[in-house]
């Protein structure tokens, strides 16, 4: 338990904040009440609605054309997302984790570790894949994250990489280089999100609104460069041989315009929720992929729940490139740091 504890107050002190973001009252009105759970603080950018009238960035006609020209937009629900597993840490079996790669872990994974991790979990794509899994006790507000996380037949749990966040805090951590190791800035994600950071959760689709930013990923990425809330800018593993893209940098924060009427569109009620969150609190940049993608919770029980509710394409036949091209828009991103060097 004092491993635990110790590793809260060192993750709490990685993710303050340099500046305190406005609040949610002063950019767009107060929020309505949360029905649902909500990770990290409410000052988090996450959780900041985007102000009425924001400043738009010079490349966003260009950048947000890029972008839409790679189709649809789709939701990674049973496949390529991330399974969320929600525990109490002291019913929860302990596990030691091994390093498939030693000595590449995060903030909170120091050896020796012994990871809560419930019987019966399964990361995303098993056999193959990034294999993503979040753990996460509301109670304590901690999560745990892995990368290329699996369970061997013997009943050892290994990871590519792993990290511990705070979920009182902010949920965005310094860039890279200004702490003591990049590794203290990176999470199981490229850019440094906590995996929970920007997800589809069922009950938030049950109860009929989505609180915060969600997360997106697009072919064009440009993994070698980063704004907040990133902190990170480097390719996993799998795909670090392929060279950066030319599009928005990690932690790009795009947005529906709140004039387009969802209302009168041809969206599902569960399309209209997902709506309404982009023109809300849009979406940043987490990673690329293989297409136009927003994430869902996707572990076994939260499928189940997807069955007959939630489907992959969801959004395709309004959100088309067209409609994108004209509809979205890239909020001012600043200057674009480097991330670490491949040398």
């Amino acid at each position: 338990m004092s491993f635990l504890i110790r590793n809260l107050a060192f993750c709490g002190a990685l993710l303050v904040l340099a500046a305190c973001s406005p609040s949610p009252s002063e950019q767009a009105g107060e929020e309505p009440p949360l029905k649902t759970w909500r990770p990290f603080a409410a000052e988090s950018p996450w959780n900041t609605p985007i102000p009425a009238k924001p400043d738009i960035d010079a490349q966003s006609k260009a950048l947000i054309s890029d972008f839409a020209s790679n189709g649809s937009l789709y939701i990674n629900i049973a496949e390529w997302s991330v399974p969320v597993y929600y525990i109490d840490m002291d019913e929860t079996p302990k596990h030691e984790v091994l390093d498939i790669y030693p000595g590449q872990y995060g903030r909170g994974f120091e050896p020796p570790r012994e990871i809560p991790i419930p019987d019966g979990a399964q990361s995303a794509e098993p056999k193959g894949g990034l294999g993503y899994i979040a753990i996460v006790d509301k109670a304590r507000n901690l999560e745990w994250d892995m990368r290329q996380a699996h369970q061997r037949d013997d009943g050892r749990w290994f990871t590519g990489f792993g990290a511990i966040t705070n979920l009182r805090g902010s949920g965005v951590s310094p860039p890279w280089n200004d702490v003591e190791q990049p590794n203290l800035a990176a999470s199981a994600l490229e850019s440094g999100f906590p995996l929970t950071a920007g997800l589809i959760r069922v009950e938030e689709i049950n109860s009929g609104r989505i609180p915060h930013a969600l997360m997106f990923a697009y072919p064009g990425a440009r993994t070698d460069g980063f704004i907040s809330p990133a902190s990170m800018a480097m390719p996993v593993a799998e795909s670090a041989d392929i060279a950066p893209q030319a599009g928005m940098p990690l932690g790009a924060r795009i947005q529906l315009d709140p004039a387009f009427n969802v209302e009168g569109s041809d969206l599902s009620r569960e399309g209209k929720i997902i709506a309404r969150a982009l023109q809300e609190y849009g979406a940043y940049l987490g990673e690329s992929a293989g297409g136009n993608v927003l994430f869902a919770e996707s572990a076994p029980t939260q499928l189940e729940a997807w069955d007959g509710t939630l489907v992959s394409g969801e959004l395709q036949a309004v959100f088309t490139p067209e409609m994108m091209a004209k509809h979205f828009r890239l909020i001012e991103m600043g200057d674009v740091l480097p991330g670490p060097s491949a040398d």
